[in-house]
């Protein structure tokens, strides 16, 4: 099985749970980039962000150097900003053939509420199997994600 785990991060915290799942599965990574980058200060990421969420953008992505076609299943990460998933992962599931490839959604949270979030994205992912809430790793219950991303590798492997 050929995966591939694609996934948007602004932080570094969902790169680093990509790169630990890619690494588990032998799968191959792919982050998604926008053509336009989110301000550098923290509190303009806050405001843009929550800006784009609640005006439903959709950005313009740089191209892939993966060609997403070849790949039997996608695992999918997201920050959630706002209580939904980025922009950029709306983006890329404009794409309805890559959906179609998502099996497995990881998703990271400060602690907010991500049942809206979740919800509004599976309803963009028909095969979706497996999904797993991780914590950003400033929250102090972020401790378990290690544990939490090893059951979900094994769920994607059954």
């Amino acid at each position: 099985m050929k995966r591939l785990v694609v996934y948007y991060s602004l932080s570094g915290n969902t790169k680093e749970a990509a790169e630990k799942i890619a690494s588990a599965l032998n799968g191959d990574l792919l982050r998604l980039e926008t053509i336009k980058d989110m301000p550098r200060n923290f509190v303009s990421q806050i405001i843009v962000g929550g800006g784009q969420v609640m005006m439903k953008y959709v950005p313009k992505l740089k191209p892939y150097d993966k060609d997403i076609i070849s790949y039997d299943e996608i695992i999918l990460g997201s920050p959630i900003w706002n209580s939904k998933i980025v922009p950029a992962i709306n983006t890329f599931l404009e794409d309805k053939d890559a959906a179609k490839k998502v099996t497995a959604l990881f998703f990271l949270s400060g602690g907010g509420e991500i049942k809206k979030g979740l919800d509004a994205i599976t309803k963009k992912l028909p095969n979706l199997v497996n999904t797993v809430s991780l914590l950003d790793i400033k929250h102090e219950d972020s401790k378990d994600n290690d544990i939490k991303i090893q059951q979900f590798v094994e769920k994607i492997k059954s």
